[in-house]
């Protein structure tokens, strides 16, 4: 999941990621007209869910990390627990979002998109380091010029 994206000197938004993604699986998937508001209605309500399940972990990730490492193996089997319920909920949420999508589009597409989040992930990523590389590079010469 890409949380934040930086192009050049100001933040990318969400929504511009999104809309971009949008776009992008609309075309890879060659989505008809007829198929795309209950693709996306689908998608955007898994998505909505697995936002929403990777926070409530983070939360509870980041209470475990505030501890010190004397916690009990007690409390480490509950943060394994909780670890493997976040994964198996994970793997719940995308048996429902296929379950759902097989039914408005063929299972070669459904099984496609996961291929098109995996490859716009790595375009997104990309860009990412790109332009993080351009920009150290600019504040490079901003230094060499001083």
């Amino acid at each position: 999941m890409i949380n934040t994206v930086y192009a050049q000197s100001e933040r990318l938004s969400r929504e511009k990621i999104d809309a971009y993604k949008k776009l992008y699986l609309t075309d890879k998937l060659k989505l008809e007209p007829s198929l795309e508001t209950a693709f996306w209605k689908s998608y955007k309500t898994y998505e909505d869910s697995l936002s929403k399940l990777y926070i409530d972990r983070r939360l509870k990730y980041r209470k475990m990390n505030i501890r010190d490492m004397s916690a009990s193996d007690e409390e480490y089997a509950k943060y394994i627990n909780d670890f493997m319920n976040y994964e198996k909920k994970k793997v719940d949420l995308k048996g429902i979002l296929i379950s759902e999508l097989k039914e408005v589009m063929s299972i070669k597409k459904t099984y496609m998109l996961f291929k098109y989040e995996d490859d716009f992930r790595r375009e997104m990523m990309e860009k990412l380091r790109k332009e993080r590389g351009e920009k150290r590079n600019e504040n490079k010469n901003k230094i060499l010029k001083l």
